[in-house]
């Protein structure tokens, strides 16, 4: 299980709420928001990978310590939620390296992992994957096997990206669910879903050998109403399903077993499967190695 741990309002379309020198200053929330989902996890015996901010390690560094003592992963979400896509790759390596520092020297542990904020590498093809390895992490879930925020072509289960002068990096994709059509398996989709319909997709994906990926961020816990100026499908994706969820939220974990991202790729650090010369459109079952031109 992953949790990203970012503001509220980075996840909003808005330039002026992405780009943090140009957003309104807003009350700060994971204060009291990582106490309460490291309680729920605590209560339910489940360890995560959480994908730090490094601008948000730097503002509430005890709450990420905290997370760490607790028997948390951290990993790395960039420095700022600014879209990797939408970036040049010097700016775009000098904010990885960045933050990777900085979480680095705040937990006094290796940072292994690696999510882009808003899935925005996109697909396998996008040279800062690349980087994502050069700058030695061990593997990466930007990767979402759907049309929009990611790509159809995007493996669906655990892969391995080889790069052919040696350079290598595990994905792992977040959990989708509804065969052809890949609904993804967070955010308001998976509030909405019948947990019954939801965790039966996780079993599933279990059986296939498919490590599914589940994903959740702080506020989606939470009845509080979002603060700030979200409104049209902004709100609507932030809002729907969110009443009552955190309690629905924890009969999904019952019977889950959870881990860390990094002690799973730990464990599949030589993964074998179907080795590819180029990613091909047909969904990915298990493991496989994708070769990366």
């Amino acid at each position: 299980m992953t949790v990203d741990v970012e503001e509220w309002f980075h996840n909003c379309w808005v330039p002026e709420y992405v780009d943090p020198l140009r957003r309104f200053p807003l009350v700060e929330e994971l204060d009291w928001l990582l106490p309460s989902l490291l309680e729920r996890l605590e209560r339910a015996g489940v360890r995560a990978t959480f994908f730090v901010l490094g601008e948000v390690a730097e503002r509430h560094p005890g709450r990420v310590r905290e997370a760490a003592l607790a028997g948390h992963e951290i990993a790395c979400h960039g420095h700022a939620h600014l879209r990797a896509n939408e970036r040049s790759p010097a700016a775009f390596r000098a904010d990885l390296l960045r933050a990777k520092a900085t979480l680095e020297s705040l937990v006094g542990q290796r940072v292994a992992g690696y999510r882009a904020p808003e899935w925005s590498l996109r697909s396998v093809a996008n040279p800062r994957l690349r980087i994502v390895a050069e700058c030695g992490f061990s593997y990466d879930s930007s990767l979402v096997p759907t049309v929009g925020a990611g790509s159809s072509e995007n493996p669906i289960g655990a892969a391995r990206l080889d790069w052919q002068d040696g350079y290598s990096l595990l994905e792992f994709p977040p959990h989708v669910w509804g065969g052809a059509l890949r609904i993804p398996g967070g955010g308001w989709c998976a509030r909405w879903a019948p947990g019954s319909v939801w965790k039966r997709s996780v079993q599933r994906a279990i059986a296939g050998g498919r490590l599914p990926v589940l994903v959740i961020h702080p506020w989606e816990l939470v009845d509080r109403p979002l603060p700030g100026l979200l409104t049209g499908f902004a709100r609507f994706f932030h809002d729907a399903g969110r009443r009552g969820f955190g309690a629905r939220f924890a009969e999904r974990l019952r019977g889950l077993d959870l881990r860390p991202l990094a002690a799973v790729a730990s464990e599949r650090s030589r993964v074998r499967g179907t080795v590819a010369s180029r990613l091909s459109p047909a969904p990915f079952t298990g493991d496989a190695v994708v070769s990366v031109p």
